[in-house]
This record gives C-alpha cells, sequence and structure tokens, in this order.
C-alpha cells in the first residue's frame, strides 16, 4: 500500500507548495502592428507520411492555423518522416512525398506571402519565402529498433529542424547536407528564424494566440542568456510552454467517466496562473512536446 499512499503525499505535497508560491506573470510585447521580422517564427506539425487522407488533413490543419494568425512574418511547416519499414525506400514511398508536396505547392498558391518590394532595396532583391514548407526527411537505420526510421523520430526531427534554422541565412531550399530532402520551392525555409513553434497534429492554436506567445519571448527580460560554457540557461527561456487545455465536450460524448478524470467541464474564465511545482519553484518545467522553442 506505499505505492498509491505515497502517490497521495506527492500530490498533496505539490498542492501545497503551489497553493503558496506566488504565480510570477511574465512580461510581454504588445506586437500591436503583428510579428516583427527580426521576431519570425516557423509553426511546424510533426507528423508522418502515411496515407493520402492523413495527408490532406495534415494540411487542413496546417491551412487553418494561418487562418487564425495571419502574421507576415510566419511560416507554417509540415515536419514529416515516413512510416518505420524494413528497408530504406518503400514503392509507396514516393506518391506519399508527392501528393503532399503538391498540397502544399496549392497551399502556396491559394495564400501567397505578404511581400512589398517597396519595403527596401535589399528586401526587394530577395524572393519572398513561402508561407507553407514541407520539411521531409529519409530514413536512417537505427541499430536499436533493427529497422529504417525517422532519426530519433519527433526529437530527431526538432532537433534537426533547430541546427538548419540556426544556420539558415538566407531563403533557399534544403542544401545537400541538410537532413530534408530538397523540394525546391516547398522546402525554402526563411532566413533568420529565431523561434519554432511545435504543435501536435491535433492540437489548435486559437486567433491570435501566436503573436501572444510570440510577443512574450520576444520581451528583453524573458530572453535566455547562457552560462560560459553555453549549454546552460542561467536567466529567461528557451522554452516556453503555453497552457494546453482540452475542447468542451458536445454533450453525446459527456459521461461520469470523463467528468472525473478529464477535469473541469464547461467555461473557466479564471484558470489559475500556476503550472507545475518545479516551474513554479525553480523556473524549469517538463517539455511535453508543444510550445514555442528558442532557436
Amino acid at each position: 500500500m506505499l505505492f498509491p499512499a505515497s502517490e497521495a503525499v506527492v500530490a498533496v505535497i505539490n498542492r501545497l507548495i503551489s497553493e503558496s508560491a506566488r504565480p510570477a506573470h511574465l512580461p510581454r510585447l504588445a506586437l500591436a502592428a503583428g510579428i516583427p521580422p527580426e521576431h519570425r517564427v516557423m509553426v511546424v506539425i510533426p507528423a508522418m507520411l502515411t496515407d493520402a487522407t492523413s495527408t490532406q488533413a495534415l494540411v487542413h490543419r496546417l491551412r487553418l492555423h494561418h487562418l487564425a494568425n495571419p502574421e507576415r512574418h510566419a511560416q507554417f511547416a509540415l515536419l514529416t518522416d515516413w512510416a518505420d519499414a524494413d528497408s530504406a525506400t518503400l514503392p509507396s514511398d514516393a506518391g506519399l512525398l508527392d501528393d503532399a508536396r503538391q498540397q502544399i505547392d496549392a497551399l502556396n498558391a491559394r495564400h501567397p506571402p505578404c511581400f512589398s518590394p517597396g519595403l527596401d532595396e535589399l528586401t526587394a532583391t530577395m524572393p519572398a519565402p513561402p508561407r507553407f514548407v514541407l520539411l521531409h526527411r529519409a530514413r536512417r537505420y537505427s541499430e536499436t529498433e533493427r529497422r529504417w526510421i525517422g532519426w530519433e523520430r519527433k526529437r530527431g526531427k526538432l532537433e534537426q529542424l533547430i541546427t538548419v534554422l540556426a544556420e539558415t541565412s538566407a531563403c533557399s531550399s534544403t542544401s545537400a547536407a541538410s537532413p530534408f530532402i530538397d523540394l525546391g520551392t516547398a522546402s525554402c525555409i526563411a532566413a533568420d528564424t529565431r523561434y519554432l513553434v511545435t504543435l501536435d497534429s491535433d492540437t489548435q492554436l486559437p486567433p491570435g494566440r501566436l503573436r501572444d506567445l510570440v510577443g512574450v519571448a520576444a520581451h528583453p527580460q524573458n530572453q535566455p542568456q547562457l552560462d560560459p560554457s553555453g549549454r546552460t540557461v542561467t536567466s529567461g527561456y528557451a522554452i516556453l510552454q503555453p497552457l494546453i487545455v482540452t475542447p468542451l465536450p458536445s454533450p453525446k460524448d459527456f459521461t461520469h467517466y470523463h467528468g472525473l478524470f478529464a477535469g473541469q467541464c464547461g467555461i473557466d474564465p479564471y484558470s489559475a496562473a500556476t503550472s507545475e511545482v518545479y516551474q513554479d519553484v525553480f523556473g524549469e518545467g517538463t517539455f511535453t512536446g508543444k510550445g514555442l522553442l528558442q532557436v
């Protein structure tokens, strides 16, 4: 009985600490005119190309993110792998990738990037980056899995993308050394992208939330400062994780089980400003795969 008892004790102690610790509201910039170019952001959905139906749903979700947050200096990307396989390639791989690329091209034709040639001479001579991009990786053999997979799966995709963003100084397609397949304009990454917002395929991005999130990260007091080794953040934040809530269930889906385990249902205009104990006390938390990363 020690194991269930310990869970109760930990929950009570965590609740007491959270109730006694004062919430720290992070300062933010209003960004009334939109996200500026020096705080360019990329919104990515890590996913897998498995069939045409799921690809269409991913592209639709990407378009919804743009329609809810139509920022001029924001790029929206699908960060994809093929499914695990016993060989480096499968006969269906080329068709799946070509279908995804065509859908991204159709999105860019429907929603072209906002570009003002008269902004300055330098900008006028540079190609405007596409609003939607497809970043796809080939499989690599994994000794531990004994299969051909995308390197380190979701975490590996984000790690490699951050490296590419940090080294991209001009809008261009992925290079030969890049882990992503060169798809021409469809894989053209915008230069000087400072923030990366990663979302799951079923995560919504409500209107205006992208600007709010970048506004918090862009504030000077929240900028991450590193120690002399360059490996530890001593102040500020390199990762921002916003509040994630469950959508309200429809009446036909609500059950007593749902009420017991899914938390409060209904309109909640006064959500608690605290998060988890480690975040409240030490300024550090557990990253759950959805949030903003400082490149």
